[in-house]
């Protein structure tokens, strides 16, 4: 049995899902460690390795959208309680049924507000999240492929794949 030697560099994943857990560059092997894990990736069985800052477009066109229907909410909110009141107020005692429904229609109206600020800070978050996007490191291996990803734009983890990446391209085949 051989020793795997010093490791060479180290990530330790600060937040997100894979919070607690880091990754070891060894010589010869790539090890992904945590209390419950331990996963080793041998170097020669490594087909290829990419590292990609992406921001999330899919929670950007969410968090437009929302603040889109936001803006609509509010537009609808002032004409529909004027039109609501008005019709409350000159509006016939002979049907209730009508008197209910104006009333009810006044109250939908009153509420818009509070939906479009929800709308707002929904999508104001949800635009963040998606502008900080994440960094993403793919390790391909024959038949599978590990995803190790953080969020924001992490320039340690972009530097741990380029010694992981000189790594495999001074390994002999």
């Amino acid at each position: 049995m051989s020793e795997t030697g010093p490791a060479l560099t180290r990530f330790a994943f600060a937040s997100g899902m894979l919070r607690g857990t880091h990754l070891t560059l060894y010589p010869t092997c790539l090890v992904h460690r945590s209390d419950n894990h331990l996963e080793t990736l041998p170097l020669a069985g490594m087909t290829a390795v990419r590292v990609a800052f992406q921001r999330d477009t899919r929670k950007l066109g969410w968090g437009i959208a929302l603040i889109v229907i936001a803006l609509l909410l509010l537009a609808i909110a002032g004409p529909l309680g004027s039109f609501a009141s008005t019709a409350v107020a000159a509006g016939p005692q002979s049907m209730p049924v009508m008197n209910h429904i104006y009333r009810l229609l006044e109250a939908v109206a009153s509420l818009m507000p509070v939906a479009a600020l929800g709308c707002v800070i929904g999508g104001g978050a949800l635009c963040a999240l998606g502008w900080m996007g994440s960094t993403l490191l793919l390790v391909s291996l024959p038949g599978s492929e590990r995803l190790f990803r953080t969020r924001g734009r992490d320039s340690a983890l972009l530097d741990f794949a380029e010694a992981l990446s000189e790594r495999l391209m001074l390994l002999k085949r």
